[in-house]
């Protein structure tokens, strides 16, 4: 039996997965610098975890859609075998433009894998780029953006730290959006990276465990 793409989303939703389309070959997208490597840390920094941040708002997330093919999960296993704790992030591999900007869709998460009792769980993230003169990059979200130096030198400029936490004993944090810089112009093709660091804390457990991924 054929199911459209719209009833496999409806089923997804249900059963709590994440189900992944191909992005259509007609869409409008930038063509990233195939000889550009995301895990340079002379050009994006490296994917150390990120701490602090402010909160993002349910009101600003992106409601549910298919996700983008490209993705990396990290994870680690938590001492005494109390289970595993992932971060993963997706995001289109194409920037998609639109009027004067570019954007990727990503989305980023925290899943822990075992039978602890979990006190919070939190996914933390940021995106940066290497960008020119005024050039603006944010995280689609309110108070995330970050402008170049105004210089007409490229250099990194990440976004500001946002972070989406689950305190109800929920094993999974999750939050999903669009990267978007501005002006197109002033963006150096194939240096977005989206970073995001996974935290979570076990009932019973003195420490926190952390574990980041980017891309």
């Amino acid at each position: 039996m054929k199911m459209s793409k719209i009833t496999l989303l409806g089923l997804a939703t249900v059963l709590g997965i994440t189900i992944i389309f191909p992005t259509p070959s007609g869409a409008a997208a930038e063509q990233e610098d195939v000889n550009y490597d995301p895990h340079d840390t002379s050009e994006v920094g490296s994917f150390e975890n990120l701490e602090g941040g402010t909160s993002a708002t349910i009101e600003e997330m992106s409601p549910l859609r298919p996700m983008p093919r490209a993705s990396q999960g990290k994870s680690y296993n938590i001492p005494g075998s109390q289970g595993t704790l992932t971060s993963n992030v997706w995001r289109t591999t194409a920037g998609q433009t639109s009027g004067n900007t570019v954007q990727w869709d990503y989305q980023v998460s925290a899943v822990y894998s075992g039978s602890e009792k979990v006190e919070s769980i939190r996914t933390t993230w940021n995106a940066s780029a290497s960008m020119r003169n005024s050039a603006n990059i944010s995280l689609g979200i309110s108070d995330s953006g970050a402008n170049a130096g105004g210089g007409s030198s490229w250099a990194t400029t990440s976004t500001k730290t946002k972070y989406w936490e689950n305190n109800n004993g929920a094993k999974e944090s999750s939050y999903r959006s669009n990267v978007i810089v501005s002006p197109k112009k002033d963006y150096r093709t194939g240096t977005i990276s989206v970073v995001n660091t996974a935290k979570v804390k076990l009932s019973g457990d003195k420490k926190s465990y952390e574990i980041s991924a980017g891309m």
